[in-house]
This record gives structure tokens, sequence and C-alpha cells, in this order.
């Protein structure tokens, strides 16, 4: 017997490739569409014997699509939606669907309706080991959200991700240093959960002074303090139902860990100057690029918080450890930075591409997205050449959360790749200490230690 042919039709490219895997992975045949047009072309083409078929796409509504594909005889439609009304579920029924599943869908619940939906002269297979591409893109339909990785590190991450929202999650903590993408996997696993079509509300803790960002957290009443003129929503509340993202968590004042920690443990808060409890109902991520166990160590973040908050951890690796997506990644920005550019830009040449594999990349895919955009501006043909990526020459220090380095093969001393890389961090933030801690990737006890250390003097 043949195995069944699946069809796929969703416009979160995240959703589809974990349910084309995941059949893929138990034998099916398995081809995806991310919108109604390129699904009926595909149908049109292919003799496809089940269709996995999301409501809502960018050109049409699945309701439209059930009823058009009424032609299609012998094709099972399993619906999948996160708009899982029983009217829905319903008139999907009525109009020709074999089930109906609410996103995020279990996957033994999937596996199970593709299997029933199986027509005669087909064999529902069983599990089998199939490689999967070499490389992934996971995305939204905004391009600088993309997720673009080719290596085993990163398709591990993406796998727990990828787990992770499937569940309703109370909180976890994404570490990486800076540049690696933190904030993007947040989003990603936003969209990927049963909180989708609710807020995702972000907040860098870094970025504001603790008494604002209390404000900002946790709102305030009118006349509760000098400026607080009116009463002031706080993103905890306009998160309610959705996501709360807290970026640089490991940032955030002390005394404001403690509230914090109340309000995800008792689901509830006050604002600021008032005595009424507002229950929320909100999943927690939160993110760092410092070490959190120094912080803990130096008491600058409370360990009840830290372990309340990686119910999940979730550890992203630099890029320097995961080489394999460096070339996918500058396809990808390439493609991105022509189209900003209206330019048509091929690729690199063979040196610059060995440059950029070579290189240790300390501000990560951030940084990488930066020297490509300067070479898809600079360059005049349709490549980009080594000595447009202007990457640091060798002997320069450079800083890898901390751990400052050579670009190339030349030796110096840790202390003295230490003590270079201090100042000139110093230098790029001005002499402010928390801009030059924050760019060094540590804390800023820490920071204040190695000063002393090296006997460095900063006005």
């Amino acid at each position: 017997m043949s195995s069944p042919k699946v069809l796929v039709v969703e416009d979160n490219i995240l959703v589809s490739h974990a349910v084309r895997d995941m059949l893929v992975d138990n034998g099916y045949e398995v081809e995806v569409a991310d919108t109604g047009k390129k699904a009926e072309k595909l149908l049109k083409n292919g003799d496809f014997n089940i269709a996995l078929l999301d409501m809502v796409l960018p050109d049409t509504h699945g309701d439209k699509l059930l009823k058009a594909w009424d032609k299609y005889a012998d094709l099972r439609i399993i619906v999948m939606t996160a708009y899982g009304e029983v009217n829905t579920a319903v008139d999907c029924l009525k109009n020709g669907a074999s089930d109906f599943l609410v996103k995020p869908v279990d996957k033994e619940l999937l596996l199970k309706s593709v299997a029933k939906a199986c027509p005669r002269g087909t064999a529902a297979p069983s599990a089998k080991a199939t490689a999967r591409p070499s490389a992934k893109i996971v995305t939204n339909p905004a391009e600088a959200d993309e997720i673009i990785f080719a290596s085993d590190k990163m398709a591990k991450t993406m796998d727990i991700a990828s787990m992770v929202s499937s569940s309703d999650f109370s909180s976890l903590l994404i570490t990486g240093e800076s540049g690696s993408g933190k904030g993007m996997l947040s989003r990603a696993i936003h969209r990927m959960g049963s909180r989708s079509d609710r807020p995702l509300i972000e907040i860098n803790c870094s970025a504001l002074p603790a008494n604002l960002i209390e404000s900002e957290l946790f709102g305030h009443k009118r006349g509760a303090f000098t400026d607080a003129k009116e009463d002031k929503v706080g993103l905890i509340e306009m998160a309610n139902g959705g996501t709360l993202f807290l970026d640089e968590i490991g940032d955030m004042d002390i005394k404001l860990q403690s509230k914090l920690l109340k309000a995800i443990e008792e689901k509830s808060f006050r604002r600021i100057g008032c005595t009424k409890n507002i229950k929320v109902d909100i999943q927690i991520i939160a993110a760092t690029n410092a070490d959190i166990f120094d912080s803990i160590n130096e008491g600058s973040f409370r360990l009840d918080l830290y372990y309340r908050l990686s119910v999940i951890p979730i550890e992203l690796s630099p890029l320097r450890d995961r080489k394999d997506d460096i070339e996918i990644l500058c396809k990808h920005f390439i493609k991105m930075y022509s189209r900003r550019f209206a330019k048509k830009i091929t690729g690199f040449t063979d040196n610059a591409m060995k440059a950029l594999k070579d290189f240790s990349w300390p501000g990560n895919v951030r940084e990488l997205s930066n020297v490509v955009e300067r070479g898809c501006i600079l360059t005049k043909s349709n490549e980009i050449t080594e000595d447009l990526l202007m990457l640091p020459k060798a002997g320069a220090a450079l800083v890898l959360n901390g751990t400052p380095q050579v670009a190339s093969n030349e030796v110096m001393t840790l202390a003295q790749a230490e003590e270079n890389a201090i100042k000139a961090a110093f230098e790029k933030a001005d002499g402010n200490k928390n801009e030059a801690a924050r760019l060094l990737g540590v804390h800023r006890t820490t920071l204040y230690k190695k000063l002393e250390e090296y006997n460095i003097q900063v006005s």
C-alpha cells in the first residue's frame, strides 16, 4: 500500500514546519502551502489524500476553501485553528471537514486524526526515522523576525521552543549573549502558543530606572507620586490573557524583583498607590545576557525569582558555536537588504565568505546582520567582497559576553585582552559605567572589581 499524501495549509511557517516534521517522521508524504492560492495550485497538480487546513490565511478564509474543495471528492480535510468556538466547529463539519482540531494541537490527537482520515488503498504508517531538511526557516510574516538556522544546536533549541509553546506554561527563562536572538525566540514561542491571538507585551528592564519600570509594569493611581497626574494601566495588566516578555531581567532592581515574584506567584498585583488587587492570567518570558548565577552570588538577583522564572530554561548558543548557521543567515540577510536597497546582490566572494566563517562574532546574529547590511550598501557589483565587510583587524580585542578574545591567531594574555576590552567599552559608552557593563555583558559589581584590579581610572 502507498503512504498517504498530506497537504499542510498554514501561514505560520513555524507551525507548518513542526507539523510537517511530525508527519514526515511518522511516514507520511507532506507538502506545505502558506496561502489558499498556493494550496489550490498544489491540489490541482498533486494527488493528495488529506489536507490539514488553517482557518485564517493571508488571502482567504478556511471556510471558503472548504466549500471550494468540495470538487476534490477523495480529499479528507482536517481543520486546524486557534479559534475553537463550537459554532465554527459545527460549520466546518457541515461544510465537509472530517475533523476539527484546536491549536496548539496535541501531537497524539493530530496523528490519530490523520490516521483516521487515511482512505482505503493507503496505509496509516508507523513512525520511522526520516532525515529532516538540513536548513530550517522559522518565521512570522515580518521578515525582521525570522529565525533561520541549519545547525543541530539551533534545531534542538527550536524543538524545545515548539514543545514549550504547545503547553500553557507559567514562565520560562531564555539566556544567551547579546544579539543571539532572545527577543525573536520569545516572539516565536508566543506566536506558536494558544495565546497567540492575545497581547505580547515587551519591556527592556535595563532601559528604564527602577522607579519608572515599577510604574510601567504595575501602573499607578492618580496622585500616587508627584508626576502621577492620571491613572495608568501597567504592562502586566495590558498583557492579561497573553504574554509578558521581560528582556534583560538581570538588570531589574532587587526591590522590584520581590514585587514581581509576588505578582507571579499570586497571579495578582496592585497598582502603585492603590489598595485593590487586580487578578491577571499571563505567561512570563524573561531573558538575560548576564550570568544569572554571578548575579545571585553577588546579591543582585533573587534566587527564588530565578527558580520561579526558570520553570523552563532555554539557552541560546552564541553564533561562534554554531558556524553552520552563518551561510544560510547571510543568504537571508542578502535577500532582505537587496530588496530594501533595490539592488541585485547574489552573494559573497569566496574570500568574503571564508572571513565571515572564521570570525568569532562577539555581537552574534545582530552583528552579522549589520555586516551584511554594510556590504549591501557599499558594493558596486552583484557580490560582496572581503574588504567591504570591515571586520576588526588582527589583534583587536573582541568581547564575547565578557570574555575578550583576539580577532586572529595573534596571542595576548587574558589579562591584557580583558583590560583592553574594558577600556574599549568605556570609550564606546562615553564613560557611563552602566552602559559599559552592558556592553561587556557583565554585572556592574563585576565591572567595579575589574576596574580596581587593573587600576583603570574612569571619570
